[in-house]
């Protein structure tokens, strides 16, 4: 598991842009535009490339066709990332929560 950029210990989160610039969050959003803008350019606009009548409106869809995805999968990657880091966090700042109750038990109760 890859840790952030930065650490958040006092609930401090890496910016969206630190998220969005990791290579593995890149990667996966780039991919999966390639595979599915692909299909859905050959969907949308399938006999234009065929027949090679593809105008200059044509090419500018299907561009757009290619962000989409791109931008879905970016989104749903950041957010995933944010809601682990959040949770890791909580979940330490929760942990040691606990052990400082339970040494402050253990010196009450003189165990």
């Amino acid at each position: 598991m890859r840790k952030p950029s930065r650490p958040f210990f006092s609930g401090e989160q890496p910016s969206l842009l630190t998220y969005c610039l990791e290579r593995d969050t890149l990667y996966f959003s780039l991919k999966m535009a390639l595979m599915v803008g692909t299909l859905l350019a050959l969907i949308n606009h399938g006999y234009a490339l065929l027949t090679g009548h593809v105008t200059s409106g044509d090419l500018w869809s299907i561009l757009l066709t290619y962000c989409v995805p791109f931008a879905v999968a970016m989104y749903s990657q950041v957010q995933g990332k944010r809601q682990r880091d959040h949770a890791r966090v909580t979940s330490e700042l929760q942990s040691g929560g606990e052990t400082q109750t339970r040494q402050e038990k253990r010196a009450v109760t003189g165990e």
